[in-house]
Parts: C-alpha cells; sequence; structure tokens
C-alpha cells in the first residue's frame, strides 16, 4: 500500500508477519502505520485522517489531545461543565459523552471483525438521524459537525496528524501520564471490554505497549510534540499526575486558559460535580455492561 495523506505523511501496510506480533488481527481492512513515526492504526484511519485534516473548525472550538488512557475523560468531564458554567438544567448533561464531546478518531475502529453497532449509537439510530449520510463518512465527525458551539471535541491522534494551523485556530488542551500507569489502565481497560481475558496476559500487554505495537503507539512522540508547544499560547499542556495532587490548581489553569472566568465557588462545584470521582460513577457502568 503506498499512500501518503494530506498531512504529508506517509502511509505503510502492517504485514501479515508483523499483524500476528502485534496481536490486532481484528479489522477487515488491516493495520497501518503512519510515517515516520509509526503511528500503529486501523487501515480505515486514512480516510479519516485527511477529513479531518480539512475539518473546519471554528474559533471557538475545543480540542482535547491525548494518548489513550491519560486523563481524557476526566479532562472532558471538567472542561464541559466549565464552557457550561454548570449549567446542570442544560438538555445536553444528560446526553452520552459521543453527543457532548465527540470522538474524532473513533470512526477507524468501526472497521472491527465482526462489524458490530456502536454501544451508545447503533446504526439504526444513526439512520434515523442521519437519512442522507452512511456511517463510512464518520459518524463522529457528523456528530461534531453538527454540534453547537462552543465545541468541545476529544482525539488520540497526536498533533502532528491535525491541521498544520490547528493551534492558529482553536484552544486545544493536552494532558499527559506516566507511561507505566497509562499502561497499567490500558491494560484493565482490555481486561474490562474482553479484548484480554485474565493476569495471565499482562506480560504480554506491557511488552506489545514498550515495543510501540499498541493502538495508536508510539507514546513518546505523542507527548514530546505538544510539550515542544506548551509555550504556545493556544494550547495547555497538563500532567495527570498534576491534577491528582491539586486538582483546584489545574482548575484554575484550565480556567484561565479557556477564558470561562469561573469564581472559586464554581470551580470547586466543578471539583465536586464533574471530577473523576463523578465520571467514574456515571460511566463505569455503561463501560462494564457494553
Amino acid at each position: 500500500m503506498s499512500k501518503r495523506l494530506l498531512s504529508g505523511h506517509e502511509v505503510e501496510q502492517v504485514g501479515e508477519e508483523e499483524l500476528k506480533d502485534i496481536d490486532y488481527d481484528i479489522f477487515r481492512h488491516g493495520m497501518v502505520r503512519i510515517l515516520p513515526e509509526g503511528w500503529l492504526y486501523p487501515s480505515t484511519a486514512t480516510t479519516f485522517l485527511d477529513k479531518i485534516y480539512n475539518m473546519e473548525f471554528r474559533p471557538d472550538d475545543i480540542l482535547l489531545v491525548t494518548f489513550p488512557k491519560c486523563g481524557t475523560t476526566w479532562m472532558q468531564e471538567i472542561i464541559w461543565a466549565m464552557i457550561h458554567n454548570l449549567k446542570l438544567d442544560d438538555p445536553m448533561t444528560k446526553l452520552d459523552w459521543l453527543f457532548r464531546c465527540p470522538q474524532l478518531c473513533m470512526d477507524m475502529l468501526r472497521d472491527k471483525i465482526p462489524a458490530d453497532d456502536h454501544p451508545h449509537l447503533p446504526d439504526q439510530a444513526f439512520k434515523e438521524m442521519y437519512p442522507n449520510r452512511k456511517s463510512e463518512d464518520g459518524l463522529f465527525l457528523l456528530l461534531a459537525e453538527d454540534l453547537p458551539s462552543p465545541r468541545l471535541m476529544k482525539t488520540h491522534y497526536p498533533l502532528t496528524l491535525l491541521p498544520k494551523s490547528i493551534l492558529e485556530k482553536v484552544k486545544v488542551v493536552y494532558v499527559a501520564r506516566n507511561p507505566k500507569d497509562a499502561a497499567v489502565s490500558g491494560f484493565n481497560f482490555s481486561k474490562m471490554n474482553g479484548r484480554l481475558q485474565s493476569d495471565a496476559d499482562k506480560d504480554k500487554f506491557y511488552n506489545s505497549f514498550m515495543k510501540d505495537n499498541f493502538m495508536y503507539s508510539p507514546y513518546w512522540p505523542h507527548v514530546k510534540e505538544a510539550w515542544e508547544k506548551r509555550h504556545h499560547p493556544n494550547l495547555l499542556f497538563v500532567f495527570y499526575e498534576d491534577m491528582k495532587a491539586d486538582i483546584m490548581k489545574q482548575l484554575g489553569r484550565v480556567n484561565e486558559f479557556l477564558g470561562t472566568a469561573l469564581c472559586q465557588e464554581t470551580l470547586e462545584a466543578v471539583r465536586q460535580g464533574n471530577g473523576r470521582t463523578t465520571y467514574r460513577r456515571r460511566y463505569r457502568r455503561r463501560w462494564m455492561s457494553g
């Protein structure tokens, strides 16, 4: 497979032998590496990456960027509460996360074998919402397109695969986490969703993570790209560990960065009502049943 993305990156199809080593033989069209960094994705990612590269971003958009299992949903709930000023009577409060904060990298995952519905948005519901569109156009991209401003979106794609002018267009919040903890969280999540069956798979999973055979890998270039842009006025770099150590300080940083001008009392309400504990209570049951 020879292809070049609109971002200028080269696409290399993962061969059968490497697929066996990766142990990700669950996608109908195989997997690719995006060069030169070697990002590992399902082959369908190339179509959606080009769509995202041409995506029309709005001046008041907020984009949350993370490597998987680095505090994505925790920060998502914090930002969403802040930009909506804790309007708990807002109808969108009751909606699933995918309607409030579309994940731009999720569409490529619909290439799984067997082809199954998204647990939160079955194909039938999609057809009712978009009777004249195909899910192959990008279910999550369509949801993002229809989201009212200010939009909050998230992705595990690195900055280098997003439009080159992304930091001139939108505010980006990047959350980084100790890779050892991200790997442990990734293993537990894989066990929870049934991809791994027991603790016996632990060493194999961690070796895969360290060898950059974990989907969305490699880890270090992902973080390094954001770290090098940490002084850009439109990028806020946050450490997961700092959120755990002093969440109020980090809420203050996010508040200042977003320009939401929330008072200390409201920030305390964000901590109490839309922090990590609430997120786990609201969403873990859905994952366990999904």
